[in-house]
């Protein structure tokens, strides 16, 4: 193990660290209280000193390459075979079961849902964005454009990862817990970013008193039906416990020890928490 590759590992040991915390949130580092327990907030920071005017797709390429190191560190640690895991994933047959999921979550209509609302933001944002030097935008505006746009690609992103993780394993009898598992965090963000999104579409709405028939209503009622078709597909997804958000001891400042998948107390009021602000949103619009 090079030396670089120790320094990241040393960091991933440290006990402060909420394991997984990075999978379940909302990218918008500055409004996070967790910035300083998230191992891949001091990755970005530290590359950012040490690596610094690189564009995206290269920080996405070595981070994936890092991970894949980490990986195969962690392995030879626990005496692991690592090759053995790589030839399993690129086997014929998992490469077949790939492209069955692949093909199923293309064709599900709620993928198409997100797919359509994404780029629907977009071209909004693209739009208002190109006009901002001919008007001054209040604040308020500003603020739900960039919230619109922030959220836009995160929720079909999220909504995409659900209907594969469920697709891939969420068949009976595979040892997963019904409620800890991937597709429900991933759902419970994508519903998450839809209240989020509601709020600021509800602001531009009203600043711009749209019509009953504007297009932009209708791009606004997409997040309800892409939330009815969460709610209907991942039932359980409210009761996820995502790392330190749903934990009100870690947020205080205990330390973490399980898992994003270990099964944790029930986060009772969760479901009902939504149904709450869901029921607010249907009353105002």
């Amino acid at each position: 193990m090079d030396a670089e590759l120790e320094r990241y590992v040393a960091q991933a040991d440290d006990p402060r660290l909420i394991p997984g915390v990075y999978n379940y949130c909302h990218r918008r580092c500055e409004q996070c209280p967790f910035t300083d327990r998230c191992l891949v907030f001091r990755q970005m920071r530290e590359d950012e000193v040490r690596r610094p005017g690189r564009d995206v797709l290269e920080q996405v390429g070595e981070g994936v390459t890092r991970t894949i190191d980490l990986l195969q560190a962690w392995c030879e640690r626990e005496g692991i075979d690592f090759e053995q895991l790589r030839e399993d994933a690129t086997s014929e047959a998992a490469q077949a079961e790939t492209r069955a999921a692949d093909d199923a979550v293309d064709r599900d209509p709620l993928h198409e849902l997100a797919a359509s609302y994404t780029s629907a933001a977009f071209d909004l944002v693209t739009g208002l964005e190109a006009l901002a030097p001919f008007h001054e935008w209040p604040a308020a505006v500003r603020e739900a454009l960039a919230t619109i746009g922030w959220y836009a690609g995160m929720l079909s992103a999220k909504v995409d990862r659900s209907l594969h993780g469920f697709a891939e394993g969420g068949g009976p009898g595979l040892g997963v817990d019904p409620i800890q598992n991937d597709w429900n965090g991933s759902a419970k963000v994508a519903r998450l970013a839809i209240a989020e999104s509601r709020k600021a579409w509800d602001t531009l709405l009203l600043v711009g008193q749209a019509p009953p028939d504007a297009r932009l209503r209708k791009t606004r009622e997409l997040l309800d039906r892409i939330d009815d078709g969460l709610a209907s597909r991942f039932p359980n997804a409210a009761n996820f416990v995502r790392p330190g958000f749903d934990e009100p001891e870690i947020a205080a400042g205990a330390l973490s020890t399980l898992a994003c998948d270990e099964p944790r107390r029930t986060a009772r009021g969760l479901r009902a928490w939504l149904h709450r602000i869901a029921g607010g949103w249907q009353r105002r619009s």
